[in-house]
């Protein structure tokens, strides 16, 4: 009979909770984006911070393409909450940052 051991079983303990952090990725760089955004007092600023909030879309996608590859679905409400934190986010810099636009 094997016995499984603390290590062995922490392993994918740990993988889940790091893919469902990865899934809240998306806020940081909104958060880094509004940071910049407020701060900035040029138009090189405000581009930036636009370019932030863009990225902030790169990790949500590519765990969309994983997980569908996958099959394997977010346990935890992280999802959706990301792509809500992307799309408010995306309308207060609309609101408040839109000379900046960098496309």
């Amino acid at each position: 009979m094997e016995h499984e051991t603390e290590s062995s079983a922490s392993v994918p303990a740990k993988s889940s909770e790091l893919y469902e952090s990865l899934w809240a990725s998306p806020s940081l760089f909104t958060f880094a984006s509004v940071v910049l955004g407020v701060l900035a007092d040029s138009d090189r600023g405000h581009e930036m911070a636009w370019w932030i909030y863009l990225a902030g879309w790169v990790p949500l996608l590519l765990m969309g393409v994983f997980s569908l590859v996958s099959g394997r679905k977010p346990a935890k409400p992280a999802a959706q909450i990301g792509v809500c934190v992307l799309v408010l986010f995306g309308v207060v810099q609309g609101v408040f940052n839109s000379g900046g636009w960098p496309l």
